[in-house]
Parts: C-alpha cells; structure tokens; sequence
C-alpha cells in the first residue's frame, strides 16, 4: 500500500490528520519533508486533533512532576504549583453599624483580593457563613447580608498558589 501525502502542505501539517488509533504511522511537513511523529498516544478520533495542537516533551518526566503549558501550547514538566492559606481579618472594626468591610491579610494593612471571589471561607463568631447568603466578595470588600453586630469576631481563610 503506497501513502499518497497531500500535494500543497503548509508546515506542521499532519497526515493523516487524525490517525484515531495507536500504531497507525503520522507525518508532519517541516516545509521540505515529511518527518515521521511518534504515534505512542491515541486519543481517539475525536480528540486526536486537541492532541496533535500541544507541543508534548520528547521524554517522560521525573516523580512528582506535571505538565505545564507557557499558553502557546508548547508542554513541559513541572513543580505543581504549592497552595498554601491565607488567613485574612478585616481592615476596619465590626462597629454594628456598617456592612461593607475591606478584607486584609491578618495581622497587616494589606488588602487582599481572593482569587477567584468566591476563595474564602469566612467566620463571624466562629460560625462558617454561607456564601452569597450571608456575604459577597468584590475584589478585596466583604459585604454582609446583615449588619454584624458589634464586637463579633471575624477572620477568613482563603488560599493562595505560591
């Protein structure tokens, strides 16, 4: 059986585009020749063109590492990233007046913003507070559903990548 590649590729073109199965042989034009690719992935069909748009590592990685992408689809082993908590307090006193507060890393004037919003576990008294219910986040504000009352203690954890 002869192969009968496309007569006009671009480069980086495959053939066949989408092999479906392992151990069917693929080639990728480099704009002067057809190089064999590795086949020792398939996917199947329908997904062998998501795999074929990432640029893969030519050898596995070490214990403990994962794949990261730079965000133009070239992969390489990494460290996973390292969470870690953050305990928040609040910038201004719970005076039972107001219900807008700026959420601060403890101990600090710094403002912090979670990340994504909804990144916090929040206490008023000791007691977990139900997300949109009793609070909502915007940046680095709180607003509470109901004026705390004065003197309830707060603090909040959120996490962080590191």
């Amino acid at each position: 059986m002869a192969l009968v590649f496309p007569a006009a590729p671009t480069v980086g073109q495959r053939f066949p585009a989408n092999p479906g199965t392992s151990g069917i042989s693929q080639w990728q034009w480099t704009g002067t020749k057809w190089n064999a690719v590795l086949s020792t992935v398939s996917l199947g069909s329908p997904n062998q063109a998501a795999f074929n748009d990432y640029t893969w590592p030519l050898a596995d990685g070490a214990a403990n590492k994962q794949l990261t992408t730079n965000g133009s689809g070239a992969l390489s082993w990494a460290d996973p990233a390292t969470p870690s908590l953050q305990v928040l307090s609040l910038l201004e006193p719970i005076d039972g007046i107001v219900s807008n507060f700026t959420l601060v890393k403890a101990g600090t004037t710094t403002p912090f913003s979670p990340s994504p919003s909804t990144n916090i576990v929040v206490f008023l008294g000791g007691v977990p507070q139900i997300p949109t219910a009793a609070y909502t986040v915007s940046t680095n504000t709180i607003s509470f559903t109901e004026i705390p009352l004065v003197g309830t203690t707060f603090y909040a954890i959120s996490s962080v990548n590191q």
